[in-house]
């Protein structure tokens, strides 16, 4: 991820996974004569942490990266991420039909391997509900000969019926297609200044409408026009040359919908205008010395691949930290949640006007729909929203939030709808710090892990 992502327009749609097996195809195509470094800090001694013990929930009911450049803010819209911290069935991991290669998760990455010379294969392919995407991911030559393919599929229908767009660690790009198991190549040759790196780059690909287009480390090779294949799913790339035995390992992959209609957003933001009012922001590729990692006796806290998670040792516990470089009254959080545990009994979300451990607002919610809103007084807890959503915007997994501190309201989205929302008649703060809040219920297994947080003013 880049040092600032502030993502303006999002709207989680359907990813589906195809339960057809993993195909490979050898390619008869003409021969071309042809990471980021995960950071965890040192663990400190264990000691206390600023925690309390949650209450147990009740039932009431409530009512409610790096965006790509190649089209508006108004019509791009996040759709979904995978970091591969582990192997949650997602994908088709294992060994291929005759060993020709194999998929594994592992150390954060999705690494395939191909033995096979002059073969192509494919990942799992995932339908985004929509044909018009931008995908993004890190590739790294985990082992092998840089005369190699890395990249996308897209507009999937079958093994004889897709796009491939991809680049070779020696430099060499491609845009092509099969149609009917006829291949056609639509853009392809070789750079040779800085655009592709030997062994790590950031790609990116968009096939949007009768658009096709490739980008190495945010320098686009080739865009063309093709229109025979008009939608269909989307999936990862590799491909061996004259020799086999190449490992390509793959690392924040990202997809959003391109061409799209704005997402109302709650009505109260403008992006243009928040977009100069920047307080703090982090993308947690580095320790840039702001929260409290350690290993604690409650929860650990670290980075860990570009994220920073919480994983937490004990039930019915809530861990929080702040960023000790804000002080503002009203303000608008955003981030990314990744529920990385199986359960989804548990509590993520942000503080804000925050004064010391026993004084500050919260705006949280759970994987399982359950939201709470309100205060920590003098070390009491005070909820003014205490209940389950009735929305079904809450994904069990994965979730882009924005919060909102605005006078004495405070207000939840969940990609762009809102929420929940609550008044605290007695304003008991008016400004402070800002921050995240994790806890556990009856399970402790409870591990979370954040991305891109950003924070604006809305003064």
């Amino acid at each position: 991820m880049r040092r600032i992502i502030i993502v303006f327009m999002v709207m989680m749609l359907a990813v589906v996974s195809c339960s057809t097996p993993k195909l490979v195809k050898v390619e008869d195509t003409p021969d071309p004569t042809a990471t980021p470094v995960a950071v965890v800090p040192e663990a400190t001694i264990e000691v206390d942490e600023p925690t309390e013990v949650l209450p147990e929930p009740t039932l009431e009911d409530v009512q409610p990266t790096s965006v790509p450049e190649t089209e508006s803010l108004d019509s791009i819209q996040f759709l979904w991420m995978e970091v591969f911290s582990s192997d949650d069935g997602t994908w088709n991991t294992g060994y291929w039909p005759d060993e020709a290669g194999v998929d594994e998760i592992t150390d954060g990455e999705y690494r395939m391997t191909v033995f096979e010379d002059n073969y192509m294969l494919w990942s799992e392919t995932f339908d985004m509900d929509t044909p018009n995407v931008s995908m993004e991911v890190e590739a790294r030559l985990h082992a092998g000969s840089e005369e190699n393919g890395q990249g996308f599929v897209c507009r999937y229908i079958d093994e004889d019926n897709f796009y491939f767009l991809y680049i070779g660690n020696d430099g060499w790009y491609s845009i092509s297609k099969y149609v009917n198991n006829v291949y056609e190549s639509l853009a392809s040759d070789f750079v040779y200044g800085n655009e592709i790196n030997p062994t790590t780059n950031l790609i990116r690909a968009e096939c949007n409408g009768g658009k096709l287009a490739l980008w190495s480390n945010d320098n686009l090779l080739a865009e063309v026009e093709d229109s025979s294949l008009p939608e269909g799913r989307i999936g990862l790339y590799a491909r061996t040359w004259d020799e086999g035995d190449i490992t390509i390992a793959f690392d924040n992959f990202v997809v959003y919908a391109v061409g799209l209609p704005p997402i109302n957003q709650g009505g109260q933001f403008d992006d243009q205008f928040l977009s100069d009012k920047v307080l703090f922001w982090d993308d947690f590729e580095s320790d840039y010395g702001t929260w409290l990692f350690g290993t604690y006796v409650e929860s650990d806290l670290d980075i860990s691949y570009g994220w920073l998670t919480y994983t937490m040792k004990k039930a019915n516990w809530e861990s929080w930290d702040v960023t000790r470089e804000v002080d503002a009254d009203d303000v608008r959080m955003e981030a990314y949640f990744s529920n990385d545990s199986e359960q989804t009994d548990n509590i993520q979300g942000f503080i804000c006007r925050y004064q010391d451990d026993d004084n500050f607002y919260r705006i949280s919610f759970g994987n399982d729909g359950y939201v709470r809103i309100g205060k920590r007084l003098n070390g009491e807890w005070i909820f003014f929203v205490d209940g389950y959503d009735t929305t079904d915007k809450i994904d069990p997994t994965f979730n882009w939030v924005e919060a909102s501190c605005e006078g004495n309201t405070l207000k939840l989205w969940v990609y762009g709808e809102l929420i929940a929302e609550a008044t605290d008649p007695d304003y008991s703060f008016e400004s402070g710090d800002v921050g995240f809040i994790i806890g556990t219920f009856d399970d402790p297994g409870v591990v979370v892990s954040i991305d891109d947080f950003v924070v604006t003013s809305l003064d």
